[in-house]
């Protein structure tokens, strides 16, 4: 990453002080904005405050620079410079990655600003494989796709997203005139954030070693086994809250009692030991199995011919020594939890709760997820980060115990993350709830589809009318918040409109054309009773759907 606080001073120059008490109640504010749940993110504020923000940026570079002889037009910044680091530029980076989630809140995903927080943690991944000295092309390419898109964006400079508001806006215009002048620091802060990512991957890259085909099988074997040992590691969940519990209870249909509610708070794991250790011995055998099929000095043979193969030892090593690790590690655990050393253990079990946490907003996050509810996690993920002394956490002792553990759950939490803001739709917090109906209304309706259709008009009544009351949410075809701001994703919104009106479309014409041939008299009684069915499932999907 960029310099971390953890390893540069936090003395501030005194022609610093004032950007950084700017910085300070910036953060403070949107901090603050994030937690207030009942009001809707706008996006003309967030626009508005990034673009004073990167005019602070811009004093701030300019005071570096006539401190330093750097010319002041120069085509480079001293931000994130890890020489002049200090307090300021903490501050900044936090503040920039609340922008950049507000920025996804308010659906803009698509513009510069939000690859910000996208950036951070792929600079993070990229930092934690570098380590681990284990990856393929497997794991780096999809990487690479992601660098090449936030490219392309940053290439177009999209940060100014289109409006429908009158152009006469005062407010608009302001917001344009301070983008103008703030251009060039924007585009060189996210160049440079894009140029280290691209740096560290070209460094992963290079390392790779191509794997002589005939231990590809080994590799798979061993690459199965390691997911098997980090499957273990991560089926330690902390147990949940209360409403938590219930929550993850009806996600997956259950009717847990009040007491069975009870009984799973009070359990610290959610998978038996007997369960660990009987999966750990199996994977230990297959493990020794693969170690066997080596030579005297060390390397595997394949596992067909029986040859020794150059090309691929070192990765084949570097994940039998790191599945070796994990299993040293497992074997010390009890209770479906690891007992670790004592400056550990608080740092394992924050990990354990942190990923389950972000597990949980996985599967809940079309209803729950506010992309601003991940500055905290990724704040507590870098303060564990930066706690990291030479790869290793501290410990009192001598013994290594967990650390592979540890560095895994890092990662994950991470991955998590990371596949949160890939996963974020360019639609507005105050669209997300029509857009959540659409998209259900859409696969219902391609399922009905896909199982053959409708006998007749009626069944389609539930769906017409939501669509109904769907379309009547527009005002001359445009979604309006309860404010009378158009926020983002009107696009998105009408396309999932129109499809679900051509698809219901497509679904009356077959059940004319199935009225207008009528099959056997038998099957006629059989669609008779059917629609007696039908007409009281009507009925409670109706009200279903009203109540929604």
């Amino acid at each position: 990453m960029f310099a971390s606080a953890g390893q540069h001073p936090q003395i501030v120059p005194k022609e610093e002080e004032y950007i950084l008490n700017y910085l300070l109640e910036v953060r403070s504010s949107l901090a603050k904005l994030k937690q207030n749940r009942t009001q809707y993110l706008n996006s003309k504020d967030v626009q508005s405050t990034y673009q004073h923000v990167l005019t602070k940026v811009r004093e701030l570079d300019d005071i570096r620079k006539n401190s330093h002889d750097t010319p002041a037009k120069s085509a480079t910044t001293l931000i994130h410079s890890t020489e002049l680091h200090n307090r300021v530029d903490s501050v900044l980076d936090d503040v920039f990655q609340l922008l950049s989630l507000c920025f996804l809140t308010v659906g803009l995903k698509n513009s510069a600003p939000a690859t910000y927080a996208s950036l951070s943690t792929v600079e993070s991944l990229l930092e934690h494989l570098n380590e681990s000295n284990v990856f393929t092309h497997h794991d780096l390419s999809p990487i690479k796709e992601r660098l090449d898109e936030i490219s392309k964006i940053v290439e177009h400079k999209n940060s100014s997203p289109f409006f429908y508001e009158d152009g006469n806006d005062e407010r608009l215009r302001e917001i344009d005139n301070e983008r103008k002048k703030n251009k060039i620091e924007e585009d060189l802060l996210l160049r440079a954030k894009l140029k280290h990512c691209k740096d560290e991957y070209d460094t992963l890259e290079s390392k790779l070693e191509e794997i002589d085909p005939s231990l590809s099988t080994v590799m798979e074997k061993l690459f199965r086994i390691r997911r098997g040992l980090l499957s273990l590691v991560a089926s330690a969940k902390k147990t949940m809250s209360k409403s938590s519990a219930n929550i993850s209870s009806l996600l997956q249909e259950h009717n847990d009692s009040e007491a069975n509610n009870n009984d799973l708070l009070d359990n610290k794991h959610l998978v038996s030991q007997e369960y660990v250790n009987e999966k750990l011995t199996v994977l230990k055998n297959e493990l020794s199995e693969l170690e066997s099929n080596r030579d005297d000095s060390g390397k595997f043979k394949s596992l067909e011919s029986h040859q020794v193969a150059e090309n691929g030892q070192s990765v084949l090593n570097g994940l039998l020594d790191d599945c070796h690790d994990l299993v040293n590690d497992l074997s010390h655990q009890t209770n479906g939890g690891l007992t670790l050393d004592p400056t550990l253990q608080p740092i394992y079990e924050q990990l354990i709760d942190i990923k389950t946490t972000l597990e949980n907003l996985m599967i809940t996050r079309r209803w729950t997820l506010r992309e601003t509810d991940l500055f905290s996690y990724q704040k507590k993920l870098n303060e564990i980060d930066n706690k990291r002394i030479n790869g290793k956490f501290p410990t009192k002792t001598q013994d290594s115990k967990g650390q592979s553990i540890l560095l895994y759950l890092l990662r994950r939490c991470y991955a998590i993350i990371y596949k949160l803001l890939e996963s974020s739709e360019p639609v507005s917090e105050a669209l997300q709830p029509i857009h959540n109906q659409l998209s259900t209304v859409r696969r219902c309706l391609l399922e009905l589809k896909r199982m053959g259709g409708v006998n007749n008009e009626r069944e389609l009544y539930p769906y017409q009318m939501k669509l109904a009351s769907l379309d009547n949410l527009r005002t001359d075809g445009i979604f309006y918040d309860s404010d009378g701001n158009i926020p983002e994703g009107q696009g998105i919104l009408n396309a999932l409109l129109a499809e679900c009106f051509d698809i219901m479309h497509e679904l009356k014409v077959e059940a004319e054309e199935r009225a207008q041939n009528p099959t056997s008299s038998e099957d006629e009684d059989d669609g008779n009773n059917g629609e007696t069915i039908e007409d009281s499932n009507y009925s409670e999907s109706e009200s279903e759907y009203q109540q929604e």
